[in-house]
């Protein structure tokens, strides 16, 4: 057992030292990451005491507008930008994404002009006047961005991509900060330091090396090649992009119908325990995802047999991974919070324990998603998110009309894990798996570990008294 653990330590030290390799780059982009999370955990708690609930109201709107505004004007035609396999038609498609981009600039300047004012009426965002053009330059520089990170994905310049992250998250959260403690926690304060960290990180992926290339963005230009692509990689308007506003709705759906059937405090318990869910699912699948999206395009080009295997792989760790953690948190969830933040949380942690699974499946669905592009499924994606979507609303729907908030987040936790487990199961049968032997491992693994962890349970409260 001891040798296994010793070579098994010695295979992975070996490929983090090799250069270029899958395992160096994901520490790469998990270092990046990790230090752009911490950055947020240290800096949020001075931010909350500077700027006031009604600026972080305000700048919610913005956010919002922001991403709804910069996921729909590129049709996520950004999204597919490592996939060519020929340079030109790479360049083409970046082509497309800069031209969809300044177009939807032009329109979006004019669109804030001619409706702003009645927007922020129906908002209730009048506080957001002063600041209304900055939606559409937020959202065309969020767009450039996104097709230059994209441009150093396929490049595999994963330590240039991962310093640019943290230096950009510095100079926004500090202007931030500085903004504020100045002019009293103005909502500027916020839309000025999302600003600038957009405009660095747009220079600084510039200066990283791609402007020696933008010279190939005008010798290339082809309408004719533009429109080739843009025909070729169609399922990402058709599929990809519905599928994200789906994502959208399905998430912010619990926010609707809690409120609705039990009030804001329902509302404001399951909100702190996603949040707190979200951040392991966040900081690992952004380590993850472009990593293995550049592996998997590498692999399908040139190795197409061994897809498969390493989307097997990838499953199986991050299920093991998962596994004991959320195990936990499923048993004890209630137990914690009530500890780590006091008995007015502890209904948080019970809606965490219902949700618990559901985020190991997030995680592998966000690793392995890049896949479906590949396999030019990208509809999968919609008719899982549209499931997902279904569900959710009938559990809730459910649990609302039986007055049964506990009812509400059990269904809705359990419609969530099915879905989740299902669809990566499903993407897994795509590339030839074997799926019957994994969905049986799968949830024979979660049962013995949550009666383990039950029993455990049992024990501690019987030794204890509760």
């Amino acid at each position: 057992m001891f040798q296994r653990l010793q070579q098994f330590a010695q295979a992975n030290l070996a490929a983090l030292r090799q250069k270029g390799s899958f395992a160096q780059n994901l520490a790469v982009t998990f270092s990046g990451s990790a230090a752009v999370t911490a950055i947020g955990l240290l800096l949020t708690p001075v931010m909350s005491r500077i700027y006031p609930p009604e600026s972080y109201g305000g700048f919610a709107v913005f956010s919002s507008l922001v991403n709804n505004v910069a996921l729909a004007s590129t049709l996520t035609y950004t999204w597919a930008i490592v996939l060519p396999k020929n340079e030109k038609r790479f360049l083409a498609l970046v082509q497309l994404s800069i031209l969809l981009t300044l177009g939807t600039l032009v329109l979006l300047v004019a669109g804030v002009a001619l409706l702003g004012e009645p927007l922020e009426r129906w908002l209730h965002a009048e506080a957001l006047h002063p600041w209304r053009y900055a939606i559409p330059v937020v959202a065309t520089l969020f767009n450039l961005n996104t097709s230059l990170n994209n441009w150093y994905l396929r490049r595999k310049e994963f330590r240039k991509r991962a310093g640019i992250e943290v230096a950009t998250s510095l100079v926004g959260r500090g202007i931030t900060i500085g903004y504020g403690l100045q002019f009293q926690g103005a909502l500027g304060g916020l839309i000025i330091g999302e600003l600038f960290n957009k405009v660095t990180a747009f220079i600084s992926l510039l200066r990283g090396g791609l402007h020696r290339e933008m010279g190939a963005l005008y010798r290339t230009f082809s309408w004719a090649r533009i429109r080739s692509v843009a025909c070729e990689y169609r399922d990402y308007p058709l599929y990809v992009l519905p599928a994200n506003y789906l994502g959208v709705v399905a998430a912010q759906l619990p926010i609707f119908m809690l409120t609705s059937g039990f009030g804001a405090t329902m509302v404001g318990l399951y909100s702190f325990s996603v949040s707190l869910m979200e951040l392991p699912v966040a900081l690992l699948g952004n380590s993850l995802a472009p990593v293995f999206q550049q592996k998997a395009v590498e692999t399908h080009h040139e190795h197409p047999e061994r897809l498969a295997d390493l989307c097997l792989q990838l499953y199986t760790k991050l299920f093991y991974l998962g596994l004991l953690p959320f195990g936990i948190v499923t048993v004890f969830g209630d137990w914690l919070f009530k500890f780590a933040f006091g008995a007015r949380w502890e209904m948080a942690g019970l809606f965490t324990s219902y949700l618990g699974y559901y985020y190991v499946f997030r995680l592998t669905g966000i690793a392995l998603s890049p896949v479906l592009a590949l396999l030019k499924r990208q509809r999968v994606a919609l008719l899982s998110t549209g499931a997902l979507l279904a569900v959710r609303f009938a559990g809730l729907a459910v649990g609302v009309y039986l007055h049964d908030v506990r009812l509400a987040m059990l269904l809705f936790g359990l419609g969530s894990v099915a879905v989740a487990l299902l669809s990566d199961l499903y993407l897994l049968k795509l590339l030839g798996v074997g799926v019957a032997k994994v969905a049986l491992r799968t949830v024979g693994l979660m049962a013995a570990t949550l009666l383990l962890l039950k029993l455990l349970r049992l024990g501690l409260a019987a030794l204890l008294g509760w």
